[in-house]
């Protein structure tokens, strides 16, 4: 009884001492508590520690504060052409350099003809108050509501404080971000990273390391989200794994004796603005699709249009976008990943 009394008196001294040091443990909100006045100064700090969180976060925990990948591979990701980081620049070297196609049937980008020194510079931002953020983009495509295009942005801050006109998807290909929301939620993206900005969201931008993206936008009438703050939705790219999708087994109407066997998984259902993942082992089968555009992840394909009978090669890193109505019929050649973008009528008709 004795020695329990006298360790209780020497933790009670311990503590104590400690407080009289004018030592604290502080106890810090995760993503919340800054009022906006105050960004500033809270996001130069954080900089490399944001990309420590946003790397903990794919290991299911927390991580060291360390430097993000020079080579963009992180998260499972591979990705096509090279890229490397000097002096804060990101540079990327693309394994082709071919043009895209855009005709009423279909329009299609290869990886190259996003690369970063192909794109149209914009200048500096408008509104920045962290760093000299200034970006370039370069359009592929618009048909009926949706459009696609690339976008690459140098490292910085800024408030993003109007609502949002359109629904934004877009997959990184390099680079590190993150993306508040306005009740200081913070989600942090990565190569490999499928992000969703939805119609009415508002909130920061923090660039951390020279974003290059490709994009899809969607232009609908009505903000579909109705809770608030309107959240960002970032998706990593391990999440696209065989165990987290749901498998279809082989298609009914495979073609030439070959058995291709899909699998998906949707990440957004809203409004006029479907997304989701899809993969498809080796095989053929008809198709006729909505208004949709995509991004290849991973694999071959031959699209064959019925309307003109000519025929597109799709490889990993290329973007995707047909019309409602496109009918024709699909060879998997190798198996493929690709990122999809579904859009219904204002009515709700695909």
């Amino acid at each position: 009884m004795k020695s329990t009394f006298f360790s209780i008196s020497f933790l009670l001294l311990l503590l104590l001492l400690l407080l009289s040091s004018g030592s604290s443990l502080a106890l810090v909100p995760l993503g919340g508590g800054q009022q906006q006045g105050q960004h500033r100064s809270r996001t130069t700090v954080i900089t490399k520690a944001a990309v420590g969180d946003y790397l903990g976060s794919l290991n299911g925990g927390s991580a060291a504060v360390v430097e993000a990948p020079a080579n963009g591979i992180n998260n499972g990701y591979m990705p096509v052409g090279s890229y490397s980081v000097a002096n804060g620049v990101t540079t990327q070297t693309a394994p082709q350099d071919e043009g895209a196609t855009v005709s009423s049937s279909l329009a299609h980008a290869p990886r190259s003809y996003f690369d970063i020194p192909k794109l149209t510079p914009k200048g500096p931002r408008n509104n920045p108050d962290v760093g000299e953020p200034h970006d370039s983009s370069r359009k592929l495509a618009q048909m009926g509501m949706l459009r696609s295009g690339s976008w690459w942005c140098a490292e910085g801050g800024w408030p993003s404080p109007n609502a949002r006109a359109t629904t934004e998807i877009f997959f990184v290909l390099s680079g590190h971000g993150c993306l508040t929301d306005m009740d200081g939620a913070r989600h942090f993206f990565g190569p490999g990273d499928t992000v969703l900005l939805p119609k009415g969201w508002s909130g920061r931008w923090d660039v951390m390391e020279a974003i290059h993206k490709v994009w899809f936008v969607v232009d609908h009438l009505q903000i579909e989200e109705y809770g608030y703050p309107i959240r960002v939705l970032v998706t990593h790219y391990h999440q696209f794994a065989p165990q987290h999708l749901k498998q279809q087994g082989i298609r009914g109407d495979a073609l030439d004796d070959t058995t291709p066997s899909p699998a998906s998984s949707t990440l957004y259902d809203v409004g006029p603005t479907k997304v989701g993942i899809w993969t498809c082992s080796s095989g053929s089968f008809p198709m006729k699709s909505p208004l949709c555009g995509f991004h290849v992840l991973e694999g071959v394909l031959l699209m064959h249009n019925d309307e003109d009978a000519t025929t597109q090669r799709v490889v990993a890193g290329d973007t995707v976008v047909i019309p409602k109505g496109w009918t024709g019929y699909w060879d998997v050649i190798e198996p493929v990943k690709k990122l999809w973008v579904v859009v219904s009528d204002e009515d709700g008709e695909e």
